[in-house]
């Protein structure tokens, strides 16, 4: 792989995690005449069920020493047209061919994820187009060197000046209206987006907003991606999501469009409520770093299964996947939730938490747990492996116990662990469980199971957890006479009350 591309995959693996991102995958064209080994399908394969993603990256030296008009056309060819004529082979190959990608050029390793079906598929499309910021900061003389989207340029009048067009240099729009919308990153913006929405149901459910907010002719031009997610990441729909919502919170008018200045994303980034967002969002971490505790032995094959069945990888990450099909902001509190119930886990031999979501947004089917049950000198006569699947056993009986409690779900997924820093033991398993019909006697079955095992005794307690996305800041600015405006910072603010009151009294004022 190139530098950029190294980058890009690692951008991949640190948003959407080793699991589900394949850089440089195969398709096998073996048989076509003169080929001796398999066609790269694109740069990185997402697959998340049901989305599946496709980034196609080129990085292009820009040409200084040819004519502006001259240098735009062949960089955009090389680095956006030729990367969109790769997604669509791609798109078309997954559609044809969803079983011969491959992880090598020798097509031996086949992908080890299994596609969505295609009913339920849904594909984004990204270029990932660089090497053209630095020239594209001079033309414009200002920002980060972002290429600026207009939506009313298409296909080739990107740069084809034939027919009177004037073509416009570091602008893109809709680069091949007469298929599905390919979105055009670039080396300025890609860390941002990347940051930005780090999940896979925040970047899918931009993307997706995006692609309706520019074919339904709502934009005329924006400077910059970083400046359409700081629009997009303040503005809220009527189900409570974010979108590209009109300026004065009101519906679209027919036919009315805006503009998007520069310098939204800065001063976003510069508010105390996005600051204080970020810290928040420290907590939601936690739930990053379980997802990788799992992913990697499914990668190795060496995750524990229950007795009688063998390793699936495609069975096996259904758990995991659902668990980063989170949101960053539901991740928050899921956070806040494991790092409280390690703190109690550390105390007591045995704790139960489980995470429900009351709304009906997507993802609210989807229940989870945590159960925290530490090796004691009295288990040792077990021997370790039969303690851990009678742990596994234990947090089984608590996922059908829930899925009978709340017919709602679809679904639950457990963690049955040890509490991080006892002195014995150290390990943890997963467990995915889907709704069922329960009979009477399946249900009386399990109610003396839970009776036995003390499973959801009276003394369990539902604490509501309801935060707002961007925290409430309580900032005091104080303008001295001088007409300088301090910062919320204490020492500042006592250093202000002190300089105010010392300039009124020599005024004579009280």
């Amino acid at each position: 792989m190139t530098d950029s591309e190294r980058y890009l995959v690692r951008l991949g693996e640190k948003s959407f995690l080793n699991l589900w991102s394949y850089p440089n995958t195969f398709r096998d064209q073996r048989d076509h005449p003169g080929a001796r080994q398999g066609k790269e399908l694109c740069d990185l394969l997402v697959v998340y069920a049901p989305h599946i993603i496709l980034f196609s990256e080129k990085t292009i030296t820009w040409q200084i020493n040819q004519p502006m008009p001259v240098a735009w056309s062949r960089w955009f060819r090389s680095a956006v047209a030729d990367s969109v004529k790769q997604i669509r082979g791609a798109e078309r190959w997954i559609s044809q061919h969803p079983d011969l990608i491959f992880l090598d050029p020798a097509c031996e390793r086949k992908l080890p994820i299994a596609l969505p079906p295609p009913a339920d598929r849904i594909i984004h499309r990204v270029v990932v187009a660089q090497g053209a910021a630095e020239s594209c900061r001079r033309y414009f003389g200002s920002g980060r060197g972002s290429l600026h989207i207009k939506p009313h340029i298409k296909g080739k009048a990107h740069f084809d000046s034939r027919d009177g067009r004037e073509v416009e240099p570091f602008c893109v729009g809709d680069v091949d209206p007469q298929g599905p919308f390919v979105h055009v990153l670039d080396e300025a913006s890609l860390d941002i987006v990347m940051r930005e929405l780090d999940t896979i149901t925040d970047f899918t459910a931009y993307l997706q907003k995006k692609e309706a907010f520019i074919r339904a002719g709502r934009l005329v031009k924006v400077e910059g991606e970083e400046n359409l997610i700081a629009y997009y990441a303040v503005r809220i729909n009527e189900q409570g999501d974010h979108d590209f919502t009109h300026p004065r919170s009101i519906a679209w008018p027919e036919g009315e469009a805006i503009n998007i200045d520069s310098g939204g994303y800065d001063a976003f980034a510069r508010d105390p409520q996005y600051i204080a967002k970020k810290k928040a969002e420290r907590d939601s971490y936690v739930w990053d770093r379980l997802i990788e505790v799992f992913t990697k032995p499914l990668l190795d094959g060496t995750s524990l299964v229950p007795l009688g069945q063998t390793f699936n990888l495609q069975r096996s990450e259904l758990g995991v996947r659902h668990m980063a099909l989170v949101s960053r902001f539901g991740r928050r509190s899921h956070g806040k939730a494991i790092l409280g119930a390690f703190q109690k886990g550390r105390k007591i031999d045995r704790f139960f938490r489980m995470m429900i979501d009351r709304s009906d947004k997507p993802g609210s089917d989807s229940g989870f747990f945590m159960l925290i049950l530490n090796y004691l000198d009295w288990m040792e006569k077990w021997g370790y492996d039969d303690f851990r699947r009678k742990r596994a056993y234990l947090a089984e009986v608590y996922a059908q116990a829930i899925l009978a409690q709340f017919p709602t779900l679809k679904r639950v997924v457990g963690i049955a662990m040890e509490a991080p820093g006892r002195d014995k033991g150290g390990s943890e398993e997963m467990l995915y469980c889907e709704q069922q019909e329960w009979s009477h006697d399946e249900r009386a079955e399990l109610a003396h199971e839970c009776e036995r095992l003390s499973i959801f005794t009276p003394n369990m307690k539902e604490t509501t957890f309801s935060v707002p996305e961007f925290p409430e800041v309580n900032v005091l600015h104080l303008r001295l006479p001088t007409g300088e405006r301090l910062s919320p910072n204490r020492a500042q603010r006592r250093r202000a009350k002190a300089k105010s009151r010392a300039s009124w009294k020599k005024s004579g004022r009280t």
